[in-house]
C-alpha cells in the first residue's frame, strides 16, 4: 500500500502511513511487504480457517493494529476467526437504519479527525433517561464498526469518550447484561486488537463508580487504570483536543447526531454489507484445527472469561 485511500468517514494526517510504519520499524523499502508475505503464507496454512485469502491492505492493518508484530497479528486473526464461530449472534445481520435501537437517544461514531498523535476517538453520547430494549443491537453495531475500522482505518489506537452527562446511569446499569458485555469486549479487544489508550467518562453522577467497578471486573488492570472520570466538559478539555470533538462536546467538528447518521448510511450500504457478509464467513472449522482441543482461553465463552490482556 503506497498511500491511504480517501475515506468519507475517516480522515488522516498527510504523513500517517509513513509515521505509523516508522513506529514499528516497517518504514524501510520492502519491510512491510515482507511482513505481509509472512502473515499471508501463515494464513494459507491454517487448516481450520474457513477463509484463507485476505487483501494485502487488510493484512497490513492487522499488523499495524498489533504494533507491527506479525506473531501477535497471527494470534489476533486466529482469535477473531474463532470468536466468529463461538459467538455468531454478535454478527447476525440487522438493518442498522431500522433495527439499531436507541438511535433516538444514543449516538456514537468514530470521529473523522485523528488526534495530533495519530489516535482515533470513539465517542458515545447518551441522552436517554429510560431504556426499553436490550443492548444486543448496539453490540452488533459496534462489531460492524470494528470490522469497518479494520478494513479502512490506520491509527495508533483508540481513545474512548463516553458522555453520560445527560443519561440516567441507574437505568443503564439495569440494562447491562454482564455476559453479553464481556463477549462484546472480548471480541473487540482480543479479536480485533483494539488498542485502547484511554477511557474518558463524562458524568456528574456518583453512580459512575459502580459502572467503573463493573468495567474493572472485565478488563485488565492496566486498562482499568486508564479510565478517567470527568464531571464536566471543562475537565475533559484539559486532556483532550477540542478541535477533533463535535459541537456538543465544545469542539469544532460537526454534530454527533449528524456523524452517527453518516455512519448508519455507510454501514447500511450495499457495498459494506457485501463486504461484511464475506467477513462473517471468516470463521473456523474446529474439526480441522491442528491441536487436540480448542485453546483453553476460549472455554466458557458464554460465561466465564479470562481477564482481557490489553497493552
Amino acid at each position: 500500500m503506497d498511500s491511504l485511500p480517501v475515506n468519507n468517514l475517516l480522515e488522516f494526517h498527510k504523513d500517517t502511513l509513513q509515521t505509523i510504519r516508522k513506529d514499528y520499524n516497517l518504514d524501510k523499502p520492502g519491510c512491510m511487504d515482507q511482513a505481509i508475505d509472512v502473515l499471508h503464507e501463515w494464513v494459507k496454512k491454517q487448516n481450520h480457517f474457513e477463509i484463507k485469502d485476505y487483501p494485502r491492505a487488510y493484512l497490513e492493518r492487522r499488523i499495524i493494529f498489533n504494533k507491527g508484530l506479525v506473531e501477535r497479528a497471527k494470534s489476533k486473526i486466529d482469535k477473531n476467526c474463532t470468536l466468529r464461530t463461538l459467538i455468531p449472534h454478535l454478527y447476525k445481520f440487522i438493518d442498522f437504519k431500522t433495527e439499531l435501537l436507541y438511535s433516538d437517544i444514543a449516538w456514537d461514531c468514530l470521529l473523522p479527525k485523528m488526534t495530533d498523535d495519530y489516535y482515533r476517538i470513539y465517542l458515545l453520547k447518551i441522552v436517554g433517561k429510560r431504556f426499553d430494549h436490550d443492548l444486543l443491537s448496539y453490540y452488533r453495531w459496534t462489531v460492524a464498526m470494528a470490522e469497518y475500522m479494520t478494513a479502512y482505518d490506520y491509527c495508533r489506537g483508540i481513545i474512548l469518550v463516553l458522555d453520560y452527562s445527560e443519561a440516567n446511569l441507574v437505568e443503564i446499569l439495569k440494562k447491562l447484561d454482564f455476559v453479553e458485555l464481556r463477549q462484546a469486549l472480548t471480541l473487540l479487544i482480543d479479536g480485533y486488537a483494539m488498542r485502547i489508550k484511554a477511557v474518558h467518562i463524562i458524568t456528574p453522577s456518583k453512580t459512575v463508580e459502580v459502572l467503573v467497578g463493573l468495567f474493572k471486573q472485565i478488563l485488565s488492570a492496566k486498562l482499568g487504570e486508564r479510565i478517567q472520570i470527568h464531571k464536566d466538559l471543562e475537565s475533559l478539555h484539559k486532556v483532550m483536543q477540542r478541535d477533533v470533538l463535535p459541537e456538543e462536546l465544545g469542539g469544532n467538528e460537526r454534530s454527533i447526531v449528524k456523524l452517527h447518521n453518516e455512519w448508519k448510511d455507510v454501514l447500511s450500504s450495499k457495498e459494506f454489507q457485501q463486504y461484511y457478509d464475506k467477513m462473517r464467513a471468516a470463521s473456523t472449522n474446529e474439526k480441522c484445527r491442528q491441536t487436540d482441543k480448542l485453546n483453553e482461553e476460549y472455554m466458557g465463552i458464554a460465561g466465564t472469561f479470562k481477564t482481557l490482556n490489553v497493552d
